[in-house]
Parts: structure tokens; C-alpha cells; sequence
């Protein structure tokens, strides 16, 4: 059925599923109706499954002719896919195959948690392919931040000692701010616009800006979550300038970082890692904050701060085994042809 008529009468059936398998914020029906409001197009359908013994409800987008995948725009690190049982034997895939319009040849589930999706993938399935996305990670709240900080290199800990002493001498005030009262959000959006657009995202035309569709996007997630009591936004304030700024937004399971950006002119001293040791500090204090996930790319910098790491995965699932036949062998001769054109180039 169309996504955008449609999901909001069926929005708390997703909400159902969704806390019956994990309760990931990132599929909180709140998160994706903004998606949708913001990002989607009529093309979008929304799948839901009519067996009551396999609930399910995803939202798909055509990617190419006979090949349909998770509705995925950017702002959504996770495939906004939700089953209520594990699919170990590809009927829930088959049945919402069968579902979609035309002759469907592919399905492609993107961006999915081993940590919490529903589609198993050892050992594969006959009809399936994984592919590994990226590694991202995350980060236990365990025991004290004294501890937590004790355990981090020595490198990062004198690093951010030092960047705090020369700030003090130069007569520099560093404050570290915490805002989640839904009237504070729009100002807040604004500075994160200001700093972004100063940074490499302006120049490649990705940035968050107050006016743009990602500005409003994000502004309506904040002010929802809230609301709800489970969105954070955080900045770092020197001399009463944001030169840092990360929103959050979570729930008992977990606190997802959505999104961060830092004053890129003053890398001398890395606001942004004296941003996120201030954050780590803060939730430590926090009895509700247990684990926080950071969905992004990881990078070596990552590895000074999170506990674990893991790789996010697409599954591809094809109807019939001679399509994925087909789609091998021609991945086979693309190759030998590249291997072919290769080989007689270096020969001229």
C-alpha cells in the first residue's frame, strides 16, 4: 500500500512489533513517520504482513527494474524493516515478495544489526546473500566513568588535559551544555546549521542548515523525542560560541548518536574530542543511560572511545534460485572481462 497515505493508521502495529523484538529506537514509529514525511516519495510502499504468526511491516522502494529494497534514505541508519519472529526459513521474505507489484526479481534488506535484526544469516539460506556494510560501534556504560577513563590511552586522556590547561591560561571559558527542553531545539538546530555549514559538508551540499529540508527534518525529531523525555542535544561553548554540537535521542535500550559536527577551524584543539569525553562523563551520571551506539562509518579515532565493535550487513533474497544463478554468472563474466581488459593493457 502507499507509505505516505497509510502509515499512520498502521503506525502502532509497527510500534508493537518493534517492542515485541528489541524496542530500537530507530525504528520508533515517531522516528519513521519523519522519515517519511520528509524523504519519501509516492513511490514508497508499505508492506504488512496479514499472518498473524509472522507479524511483520516493512517499507520499500523500487531501486531498479524487478529489484526492490528498504526504503533507506540517509538520515535512516537502520533498513526500516520490523519482524516480531526471527525469519530463519525466508518466509516472511517469500510472502513479502509475492506482496510487491509487477514481477519482482530481488529484494534487498539494507542496513542491518546482527545485534537486533530479525533475518538470520548463519548459515545462509539457499535464496539469500549477505553482503557486510560497515563497522560500526558502541559502548557499554559500565561501572564508573573513573574507571571507563582510567582504561582509555594515554595519548587521548594528556591530549585533552592539555588542550583544557592551554584554554585556562589563554583565559578561555570552555562550557559544556545539555539541552533537552523542546523550546530549546530550534536555537540549537540553528548553531548545529552554522557549524556545518562551515566544514566540508557545505562544500559537497549535505549540510544540515535551519532553512532546508534536513534542518527541519532533524528540528521535528528533536522537539518529538523531547517531548517524549528521549532526546538530547549537546554542545561545547567557548567564549559563548558552539564550537561542537551531537544530538541523541534514546530510550531504557539504548542512546543513538544522530548526528555530529565541530568546529573544523580550531582542530589545534579537537573540540570534537573534548566534546565526546565530556558526553561520555555526563551519561555515566545518568541512570538511564546504559549503552550508546553510534550507527557511523567506525574510524580509527572511534577506537579511542567505544567498548565494541560489529558489522551492520545488507541480505538480498531472490525468489528463485535461477535468478540468483543468472546474477552470479554475469558478475563472473564482468569480472573475466576487466580481468581481460586489464591484462591486454599493460600488453600495449
Amino acid at each position: 500500500m502507499p507509505a505516505i497515505e497509510q502509515f499512520q493508521t498502521h503506525r502502532e502495529q509497527w510500534n508493537q512489533i518493534n517492542r515485541c523484538s528489541g524496542n530500537h529506537i530507530l525504528l520508533d514509529a515517531d522516528f519513521v513517520a519523519a522519515l517519511l514525511r520528509h524523504f519519501a516519495g509516492k513511490e514508497i510502499r508499505l508492506g504488512v504482513s496479514v499472518d498473524p504468526k509472522r507479524p511483520g511491516m516493512a517499507l520499500l522502494a523500487p531501486s531498479r527494474w524487478g529489484c526492490w529494497e528498504t526504503f533507506q534514505p540517509s538520515q535512516a541508519p537502520l533498513g526500516l524493516i520490523v519482524l516480531g519472529y526471527k525469519d530463519e526459513t525466508e518466509e516472511g521474505l517469500r510472502d513479502l515478495m509475492r506482496s510487491l507489484p509487477g514481477y519482482p526479481l530481488q529484494l534487498d534488506i539494507l542496513h542491518q544489526d546482527p545485534d537486533f535484526s530479525a533475518i538470520p544469516i548463519v548459515p545462509p539460506q539457499r535464496k539469500l546473500q549477505v553482503m557486510n556494510y560497515i563497522q560500526t560501534g558502541s559502548l557499554a556504560l559500565e561501572g564508573t566513568f573513573d574507571a571507563y577513563w582510567s582504561s582509555r590511552s594515554d595519548d587521548i586522556k594528556k591530549n585533552n588535559a592539555r588542550r583544557r590547561r592551554k584554554l585556562a591560561d589563554q583565559g578561555k571559558k570552555l562550557e559544556f551544555l545539555v539541552h533537552s527542553d523542546p523550546s530549546s531545539v530550534a536555537a540549537c538546530i540553528r548553531s548545529y546549521g552554522e557549524l556545518e555549514s562551515q566544514g566540508w559538508k557545505a562544500r559537497g551540499g549535505t549540510a544540515v542548515a535551519e532553512g532546508n529540508v534536513q534542518g527541519r527534518f532533524y528540528r521535528e525529531v528533536m522537539e518529538m523525542f523531547c517531548g517524549r523525555g528521549e532526546g538530547t542535544i549537546f554542545e561545547l561553548v567557548l567564549d559563548g560560541k558552539a564550537i561542537a554540537s551531537e544530538l541523541w535521542i534514546g530510550n531504557a535500550s539504548m542512546r543513538v548518536n544522530l548526528k555530529t559536527t565541530f568546529d573544523e577551524t580550531l582542530k589545534q584543539i579537537a573540540p570534537g574530542f573534548l566534546m565526546k569525553e565530556e558526553i561520555i562523563r555526563w551519561a555515566y551520571s545518568q541512570s538511564d543511560w546504559r549503552l550508546l551506539e553510534f550507527y557511523g562509518r567506525l574510524m580509527e579515532w572511534h577506537t579511542k572511545w567505544i567498548g565494541r565493535s560489529r558489522t551492520l550487513y545488507h541480505v538480498t533474497y531472490y525468489p528463485n534460485q535461477w535468478v540468483l544463478a543468472a546474477r552470479e554468472a554475469a558478475r563472473w563474466l564482468l569480472r573475466r572481462e576487466r580481468t581481460r581488459g586489464a591484462s591486454e593493457a599493460v600488453r600495449e
